[in-house]
């Protein structure tokens, strides 16, 4: 009996420690600016029959993220005689078409030079002229000649499906990147985004403007460990 009450004091002990080892902890995330809209899709007639068309556009690489981690994107470019790089605001471009039993993708190209940002004040920015493509773990352009494609590109290319980032947007479909030389984007930026026309077995497909949304800054309590990593 008496063991018994001694493991049960000590049951008790210890869970009163692990009640007092955590403590409210003030969680933020900070407001950010992200597409409005990332999921289109196309219906497109052809030799065989209409097809759906799927284009999915992307700001950040959201499963790379966690808890209060802010949304950022991963590009910076280096300037000559600049001594740090500086951020460059890109889309990333997902696309692929509704394949039925053995049918085989269809080319789906994109031309960058099409592409430009209405800003705030009226004036606009004409993307950069050639469509990259990612490297490493994270859906992220990479700012090197040897990932530059020029355009007209096919964005739904063998080489572009075999660059499926480890932690990506999308599980089953490579990235193609289109990049803005601009380095004011931040979350009160209302731009709207004008990426231009995909052309699909010789059918020019319209995209739709694609306007920035704000995300204000969020708050919240969490329960931390006392002694944190």
């Amino acid at each position: 009996m008496t063991h018994l009450k001694h493991a049960s004091s000590f049951l008790l002990l210890l869970a009163v420690a692990s009640l007092t080892a955590c403590v409210p902890w003030k969680r933020e995330r900070a407001a950010y600016a992200d597409l409005c809209e990332t999921e289109h899709a196309f219906k497109v007639p052809g030799p065989q029959g209409e097809t759906t068309v799927h284009l999915e556009t992307y700001l950040y690489d959201y499963p790379s993220r966690w808890r209060d981690q802010p949304f950022q994107q991963l590009l910076h470019v280096q300037y000559p005689g600049e001594k740090y790089p500086r951020p460059e605001f890109y889309v990333q471009l997902v696309a692929y078409n509704e394949e039925g039993r053995g049918a085989p993708p269809l080319p789906i190209v994109y031309d960058s030079r099409e592409a430009y940002i209405t800003f705030e004040d009226g004036l606009q920015l004409k993307a950069r002229p050639e469509v990259y493509l990612g490297g490493g773990d994270y859906d992220a352009p990479v700012f090197h000649p040897n990932y530059a494609r020029p355009s007209p590109y096919a964005i739904n290319s063998e080489e572009v499906q075999k660059k499926i980032a480890r932690v990506t947007n999308n599980k089953r479909h490579g990235s193609a990147y289109v990049i803005f030389p601009t380095d004011k984007f931040n979350a009160d930026s209302k731009w709207t985004v004008h990426l231009g026309t995909l052309d699909v077995q010789g059918r020019e497909v319209q995209i739709p403007p694609l306007e920035l949304c704000h995300h204000p800054v969020k708050q919240w309590i969490g329960i931390e460990p006392l002694m944190r990593p």
